[in-house]
């Protein structure tokens, strides 16, 4: 029995201990390194099965069989399905690789702008999921992460074109089914603010420790030098001005000017001055 066809062989176990009105949507066994066993429960409604952990750990045990422990675990997921939609999986896929692995608010925020018939299909499921998960464990759109997105191929709508010669081609119009598959995501942790570090003093170098215990032993000698005192000489001594009596100054002989003026007076003017 391969390990699909073990899980398989547990879900009706789960539902009967467990009860019709809560869906479990996946079932995984697997063994622990201590050598135990451990059953993963995937359902919308975690807190209806934790409530019966014990019982299902007493069932699941019966149903194994062996001396192994078998330990439960719950992990709470929401699904929502759309089948039969007029839309090719391939043209679909290109739109889900690009939301797959964020939160669902930042998924549907993103199907807005994306112009593309797939983007109006996955939206409506998607907050189709954000309303199980709500309903379920009273999650928040923020508080939920896009797990997996799947789309399988439907059953395919047979057409025919009329063609040259009498001749039919086929046209094959596609379907294809949406799975939004929706987990708990990570609390969302804001990031410290960078605050510039305070300028550090500079360091004042201190003097060696072995000079100052030197310095401490020797002894303290006397001074016995005076003071030398700087003498400044005057080597240049300022310049007086002396004033100049009127006894010294030169005489100027004011005859031989008053002479050359009163030749030129008597001599006649050119004509045509």
């Amino acid at each position: 029995m391969n390990t699909a066809a073990r899980d398989r062989a547990l879900l009706p176990t789960a539902h009967e201990v467990i009860g019709g009105r809560t869906p479990v949507s996946k079932l995984k066994l697997s063994k622990e390194k201590d050598g135990s066993l451990k059953v993963t429960l995937h359902t919308s409604r975690p807190d209806a099965v934790r409530i019966v952990t014990k019982e299902l750990t007493e069932a699941f045990k019966e149903k194994i069989g062996g001396d192994r422990s078998v330990t439960v675990e719950v992990v709470p997921e929401a699904r929502a399905v759309a089948k039969y939609l007029r839309l090719s999986p391939r043209k679909a896929r290109l739109v889900i690789d690009a939301i797959k692995g964020k939160r669902a608010s930042d998924a549907l925020a993103a199907l807005r702008f994306v112009p593309n018939q797939a983007a109006e299909h996955i939206s409506k499921v998607l907050i189709s999921a954000v309303a199980n998960a709500q309903d379920g464990w009273g999650a928040g759109v923020e508080e939920l992460k896009v797990t997996n997105i799947l789309a399988d191929g439907g059953p395919s709508l047979k057409r025919v074109r009329a063609r040259a010669q009498g001749r039919a081609y086929r046209i094959l119009k596609r379907t294809s089914h949406l799975t939004v598959i929706l987990t708990e995501a990570a609390p969302i942790v804001a990031k410290p603010k960078r605050v510039a570090a305070p300028a550090k003093p500079k360091a004042v170098a201190a003097a060696p420790a072995v000079a100052t215990a030197a310095a401490a032993e020797a002894p303290v000698a006397e001074e016995t030098t005076s003071p030398v005192e700087t003498v400044v000489e005057e080597t240049s001594t300022p310049v007086e001005a002396t004033p100049v009596e009127a006894s010294d100054a030169p005489e100027i002989d004011m005859s031989d000017r008053a002479a050359d003026t009163s030749e030129g007076a008597d001599q006649p003017r050119e004509q045509g001055e």
